[in-house]
């Protein structure tokens, strides 16, 4: 299985941590801003088990996010990541960057 790098933007909306996927349309979110890495970790894994349910490769056929994500994560001056590595995920790196706001 090959390796994915996945980038994602996190931000505060409504008293939420939302995590958006920025080369996949994947969202998730968290009580507060240690749990964005778990969150969204776990939001990809549940993407890829369903892709590789429906015969395809892990991910394939989820778009990217609309371009304002991808520019907030551009914008974005601090990162946050686990202290934990995925487990048994074909993910190389998890890029998640803290955004002002939406």
């Amino acid at each position: 299985m090959e390796s994915i790098t996945i980038r994602a933007v996190a931000f505060e909306e409504g008293g939420v941590w939302v995590v958006q996927g920025i080369e996949y349309d994947i969202c998730a979110h968290a009580k507060d801003p240690a749990g964005v890495p778990n969150a969204f970790r776990r939001a990809v894994a549940e993407n890829i088990c369903i892709t590789q349910h429906l015969g395809r490769r892990p991910l394939q056929g989820i778009k990217p996010a609309p371009a304002r994500f991808r520019e907030m994560f551009e914008r974005a001056e601090a990162k946050v990541s686990s202290v934990h590595e995925p487990e048994q995920l074909p993910i190389a790196d998890m890029d998640i960057r803290l955004a002002e706001h939406a």
